[in-house]
């Protein structure tokens, strides 16, 4: 017998939102999960991920669009931190085209006047949108992540925000640290009706693996960690709180495929992996499984000399201003992690939202 899903469940299958959606019998109430349904946040990961594979967002940066007018062209290309700060490159998940935006303006309530081009500098439209907001996270744990860049030291969180601002500078961020896990509880009061997620570049990791197999192995895993640790428990349900009322993007980890993320063996928990050079899972990359990690994102970057500062972001421009007599193009060293892809990802679905329905 044909069962019609849409009239079974009590939620038509077409407007299921989040990764890791759950389902609800309405004769009994019960809900269950589908981890792998492609609901629509499900399917712009995806997307999105076609798009980071291919590198798209690097090559548009990178690319000189013959269709630009002189002034756009200039904005385009300049390493100047304004003009880098001040444009983003947008690919719709939807279609896979790129456009360019500038900003021109903001508001007096705050909104931004963007002018768009699209992928080859020809004038698409002028539009006002207004900006998301992205909770970033990171621990407090002192100077042991620190980098020195020819006297230049960049935290974990510095890299983090600046990865955040130069994939989407256009989205509201706020940045709060965590001095220990249970205190994420408190980033509930930090959730405003505008924001797009929470990001966090930081997790519990553990090497278990599952006791026994079936078919859903998170509950194994989820069995392994309360067996393990009564600690892991309570944060999986400060999780549950979060997720409730809006989405939680979590680094996968990078100890490779046998480490799994605590974080994501909560139903609701996004997790953000890293890719390679050829755009497949990075070999350090954690939580390897698509219940698990949905999305993908860049893992190394190198970092560069530009003519008004260093580029930790791979992105046309300089990401931090800093006077070197290094040539352009200097390599100094390489910043590798899902602690970047993850702010990333974020900062691609903010700008998602930000533009929807605007090309």
């Amino acid at each position: 017998m044909f069962i019609n899903p849409t009239k079974t469940l009590l939620t038509p299958v077409h407007t299921i939102k989040r990764i890791n959606p759950k389902f609800t019998y309405p004769q009994s109430g019960i809900t269950f999960d589908i981890p792998r349904f492609p609901s629509i946040d499900m399917c712009e990961a995806l997307q999105m991920n076609t798009i980071a594979k291919n590198k798209r967002y690097q090559e548009l940066s990178h690319k000189i669009p013959t269709q630009a007018t002189d002034k756009d062209l200039e904005r385009l290309l300049s390493d100047n931190i304004n003009d880098s700060y001040n444009r983003a490159v947008w690919i719709n998940p939807k279609d896979s085209k790129g456009y360019y935006l500038l900003k021109e303006d903001e508001t007096k309530n705050g909104n931004l006047k963007l002018r768009i081009l699209n992928e080859d500098g020809a004038f698409v439209k002028n539009a006002t949108v207004q900006p998301q907001k992205v909770i970033l996270t990171d621990l407090d744990i002192g100077k042991q992540l620190y980098i020195d860049v020819r006297g230049l030291c960049l935290s974990h969180a510095d890299r983090i925000d600046v990865f955040a601002r130069r994939f989407n500078p256009f989205a509201k961020y706020q940045f709060e640290y965590i001095s220990s896990d249970n205190d994420i509880k408190y980033l509930k009061d930090e959730i405003t009706p505008d924001t797009t997620c929470i990001s966090a570049s930081y997790g519990i990791f553990s090497k278990t693996k599952p006791k026994k197999i079936s078919n859903d192995f998170r509950d194994n895993y989820i069995n392994d960690f309360k067996f393990q640790s009564p600690e892991d428990v309570k944060i999986l349900n400060i999780l549950s709180d979060l997720t409730s009322k809006t989405r939680f993007l979590t680094g996968a980890g990078n100890s490779g495929e046998d480490v799994v993320s605590l974080y994501l063996m909560k139903t609701g928990c996004e997790g953000v992996g890293g890719l390679n050079k050829i755009g497949e899972p990075d070999i350090c990359s954690s939580s390897r499984d698509l219940t698990l990690t949905q999305h993908y994102e860049p893992f190394s970057f190198n970092i560069t000399t530009t003519k008004e500062g260093i580029n930790i972001t791979g992105l046309k421009g300089t990401d931090i201003e800093y006077p070197t007599d290094l040539p352009e193009g200097q390599y100094l060293g390489k910043n590798s992690g899902t602690s970047y892809s993850t702010p990333i990802r974020a900062a691609k679905l903010a700008l998602n939202k930000m533009m929807e329905g605007v090309v």
